[in-house]
Order: structure tokens, then sequence, then C-alpha cells
């Protein structure tokens, strides 16, 4: 078999959508990782089509040709995205103290696997840095000389971490209260309507209204521990994970099939660990809060009734807005 060419781990989510994992498997299979975690999802009870689904995207795995130290931890029950995730995390991080992490739909640039072993070596003992993002929702805005800036922010969508990161989310939120009280939103934002934003979606996991979705934690751990994710200044990953079957993404955003470009090497450094404020700005006000206007909007569609709601959001996604 031939040798294995990457030493960090790769942890490799999966569930059932095999067209998807294939092309991330082929990407993976690319540089041989020496040691490969998959966790898979069960079949949901009630999808008749899931079953075959699961069983054939499972299948992908037994194509490993290299000399590769696997663990799976396959589920026979549908335990849902945010116990499936955070179980497997957690479990890799019980056996390393590092790992690169793809799910079945981020398709990665073949560079954002050295980019990633690389900034492990060179953050690791660096508690500042909290993780290794892969991807950059720039779209050419704010560049700066550099391989990479630091976010509040990250999108999972690939990324790297080592298990002092993942030992301090707090996945039963309670941690929240305190921070929320002391005004730790305050601390990080500027703005009202960012702040209610953040706190209205972390509130809402803490009530069970909403999720929980592991990466939010993930984030509020950022937050409250002060820590910053590095961000490529390209976009390294393709997500395609949206449609009828999407577990979270119906339609297209513009975060998805974002298309990849190869980082350069010798990686280029930041000479100090500053947060890009007008990177992050832009983020916010594109992906996440999207401005007072856009919150005003969402405040006004949940007092509607819910035929003219529904309609009303069907007609922003068409339009992009």
């Amino acid at each position: 078999m031939p040798k294995t060419s990457l030493s960090v781990p790769i942890s490799f989510h999966i569930f059932n959508r095999p067209d998807s994992t294939r092309k991330v498997f082929e990407a993976i299979r690319s540089v041989r990782p020496e040691k490969l975690f998959v966790t898979a999802d069960g079949p949901r009870a009630d999808i008749a089509s899931d079953a075959q689904k699961c069983s054939e995207t499972r299948a992908i795995i037994d194509s490993i040709d290299w000399d590769c130290d696997l663990v799976t931890r396959f589920s026979d029950e549908n335990r849902g995205s945010f116990e499936s995730t955070s179980e497997g995390m957690t479990r890799v991080f019980q056996e390393v103290d590092r790992a690169i992490f793809l799910e079945d739909d981020c398709i990665p640039h073949p560079t954002f696997f050295r980019y990633c072993h690389e900034l492990l070596d060179y953050y690791e003992n660096d508690e500042r840095v909290a993780l290794i993002a892969g991807t950059n929702f720039l779209f050419g805005k704010h560049a700066t000389p550099y391989s990479y800036h630091f976010s509040r922010y990250t999108h999972m969508w690939g990324w790297a971490a080592w298990k002092r990161t993942w030992d301090k989310v707090d996945l039963e939120m309670q941690n929240w209260p305190a921070f929320r009280d002391a005004g730790g939103l305050n601390a990080r934002f500027r703005n009202k309507h960012e702040i209610l934003y953040w706190q209205g979606i972390m509130q809402g996991m803490y009530e069970g209204k909403t999720g929980p979705h592991w990466d939010y934690l993930l984030i509020l751990s950022m937050f409250i521990n002060n820590s910053l994710a590095v961000k490529p200044a390209v976009n390294l990953i393709n997500n395609s994970g949206f449609g009828e079957e999407s577990t979270h993404f119906r339609s297209k955003t513009l975060m998805h099939e974002v298309a990849t470009t190869a980082m350069e090497f010798p990686l280029s450094h930041p000479p100090g660990i500053n947060r890009h404020v007008a990177a992050d700005d832009y983020v916010e006000a594109r992906v996440f809060s999207r401005g007072w206007r856009y919150l005003l909007a969402s405040q006004i569609l949940k007092r509607l009734p819910a035929p003219a709601a529904a309609f009303i959001r069907k007609t922003r996604k068409k339009l992009g807005l």
C-alpha cells in the first residue's frame, strides 16, 4: 500500500450524501493521512431512503488504499447533527491533541492540508489562537499582504484545532448566563444590533428554542476566552451543502460554492496577533447580523401571520436579500 504523507489526523464527518462524500474523500485520499477518524450518523427512521444512502456513503470509506490507522464511529440510529458531530469531535480529542476536520459537503483545495499543518505547528502553544479556518468570505475585500488574518468569527466548513480549544467548549452552556450578565457581548461588539443578534442566538440555544449548534458554541467559547481564529487570505473550502436534503440550508447562500484558490507557500505570517476589524465588520454585515435594518425586518416578520411571513422570506431568498 502507498505510504502516508500527512501526519496530522483528519476527522471526517459523514451522513447520507454519497456524491459529495466521495469528492471530499478523494481530497483526503490525495494526502493519505496517517490517521483517519470517520464519524457517521445513522439513518432517520421516518425517511425511507436514508438507510440505503447511509450505507452507500459509509461504503466509500472502504476505498482506503494507503497505510492508514482508521477509527470509525458509525451510529445505528440517527442522533442528529449536534450530537453526532460534537460527540465525534470529543472522541477524536480523547485520542489525539490536534486534528483537521471536514464534513461531507466541504470540498478542500489541495493546499488546505499543508496550510492547516503548518499553522497547527506555528501556533501550537499560543492560546490566543483557537483554530485554523479554511474559509474566506471577503470576496477580495479588505485584503492584507499576509497569508491569513485573525478573526473573532469562523465558519466550521473545513478547519483545524487543538485539544486545548475543544476542551474549553461548554456544550451545556453553563457559562453563558455569567458571560451574558457581565456584559460579555458588549465588550466584543460596538453596535447594538450586533449584540442583540448574538444574544438572540445564544439565548435561544440556552432556552432550548433553537439548536443547539456546536459551531456557535465554539464561537461562544472564543468570545468568552478572548481567542481568535486564523482566516486564510484565499478561500480554501467549497461548500456544496444546500438543497432539499440539506440539514441546515435549503437554498444556496452567498457562502455556498465559493471558488477555491491555492494558498501560496511559504506562508507569510502577520507581525502580531491582532483582529482584522475591517474584515470582521464586513463579515458581520454580510453573513451574520446583516445590519440593523435586517434585524428590524426579522423582528417584524416574527409578528406577521405565518403565511405572510413565509411568503416574504421566500421572496427575499429568491432576490438574494
